[in-house]
């Protein structure tokens, strides 16, 4: 069984940017063996898990309590990827001490995606379609990987970029190596034009190399500045067009966002306590959105196109489970950031702390909450951090008397050599 449960640990970071189907293989069948220990006793939650479970029963309550009270039930089942924080964290020390080697199938698979989205980005390869090559400026089809999405795969990337980070800059051995698979996933999240994400890089950025010190941060900051303008200066046209679009509310990409926090808070304020329930954002915003959607012009069409959610991960909390909801959300990041600051390895340290911030940050742009791909690996590698894998093994207690019978010697003399048949009295 121990064999079992290291292969899917390698399976989930082997998987985890190529394939949706083994991750949940190895999401479930590490679920198993987590509620084998918590059936057992020997899983014990910790300040940020007490505070997510917490977080769940009160969508519960929400749903209970929703105007659609069957779909909001159902709607709960969708934080199914925020419970891997739980599995990871239930992890026990002979699976926890591979973490390097976790570290390096991940940031392999996040490499394996680089060429195809290379094809995407510069010759306009658009795999959903089956078109090889199309006619179209440099940056058209942002890069998307084996996702869906383009925002999944820089949510992806980002995690990615950071985490393995960690191991670059605190890890042991030839770090040359971590460099190059940091930088291979931070080159998907630039190929995958995703302004979110690059913002969210700068915070992160200052968060990953905190114990470094305030030089190496402001070396940081320094070469941001100079590479970032140059970057869109030189790059493609499309690049800069997205980068001047972040001001521009006329820009229907920017608008939609803008007018989908403004529905979205109105939803909030008619039901500020308990929310609207999980998972039916869909069914309840229209009216609320409905007097905007004229205001969001995209070229084939007028109105919104996002219909799931609002592009922001709190506001959508507080739609959904209201204000106690937000709260609980809230506290559980801060007690989260608390928990991983005690990790005694600073390379997990401090590259799952950058991940989860990216994470933050870009949930005041996306809904990557829900977005399940992000949201389970980003919570894996939370919950990877938050047990110190120096602790205690959780396996079965050996009582006290059991260690002395095997410490008092049987049959020795006092000399300590073990006696013989064949020894004088």
């Amino acid at each position: 069984m121990p064999a079992l449960e290291l292969f899917l640990f390698y399976l989930y970071a082997a998987a985890s940017c190529l394939s949706l189907a083994a991750i949940n293989t190895a999401q479930a069948s590490l679920t198993l063996f987590f509620l084998y220990r918590l059936v057992r006793g020997r899983w014990k939650p910790m300040p940020p898990e007490w505070i997510l479970v917490a977080y769940f029963a009160w969508n519960v309550v929400s749903a209970l309590f929703s105007p659609m009270r069957a779909a909001a039930l159902n709607g709960v089942l969708n934080h199914w990827s925020w419970s891997v924080l739980f599995v990871a964290s239930a992890l026990p020390p002979y699976v926890r001490r591979h973490v390097d080697r976790f570290t390096v199938f991940l940031a392999v698979s996040a490499a394996l995606t680089v060429p195809m989205s290379l094809c995407t980005f510069f010759l306009g390869t658009d795999f959903h379609m089956d078109a090889l090559f199309k006619r179209v400026p440099v940056g058209t089809i942002p890069a998307y990987g084996y996702f869906s999405h383009h925002l999944t795969y820089a949510g992806a990337m980002a995690a990615v970029a950071l985490f393995v980070g960690g191991r670059a800059l605190y890890g042991t051995g030839r770090k040359a190596g971590w460099w190059a698979a940091s930088a291979s996933a931070l080159l998907g999240v630039v190929l995958s034009v995703s302004r979110a994400y690059v913002i969210a890089l700068g915070p992160a950025a200052i968060v990953l190399l905190w114990r470094k010190g305030r030089r190496w941060i402001l070396w940081a900051l320094i070469a941001a500045a100079v590479v970032a303008p140059l970057g869109i200066a030189f790059g493609p046209a499309t690049v800069r067009s997205r980068v001047t679009a972040l001001w521009d509310v006329k820009d229907p990409s920017t608008a939609e966002r803008i007018y989908l926090w403004a529905s979205g808070f109105q939803m909030w304020k008619d039901r500020p306590v308990l929310g609207w329930g999980p998972g039916i954002y869909k069914d309840t915003a229209g009216p609320y959105k409905a007097p905007y959607a004229g205001k969001v012009r995209y070229p084939d069409h007028e109105g919104f196109r996002t219909t799931g959610h609002c592009h922001n991960d709190y506001l959508m909390v507080a739609i959904q489970s209201g204000f106690v909801g937000l709260a609980l959300f809230l506290a559980f990041c801060a007690a989260a950031f608390l928990q991983m600051s005690r990790q005694s390895d600073p390379a997990l340290r401090y590259g799952a702390m950058a991940a989860f911030a990216a994470f933050l940050v870009g949930g005041l742009f996306e809904f990557n909450a829900g977005d399940a791909e992000v949201a389970t690996m980003v919570f894996f590698l939370v919950g990877l951090a938050l047990r110190d894998g120096a602790q205690e093994p959780t396996g079965p207690r050996i009582n006290e008397s059991t260690i002395q019978r095997v410490k008092e010697p049987t049959g020795d003399d006092q000399s300590g050599k073990p006696s013989t048949p064949n020894d004088p009295a």
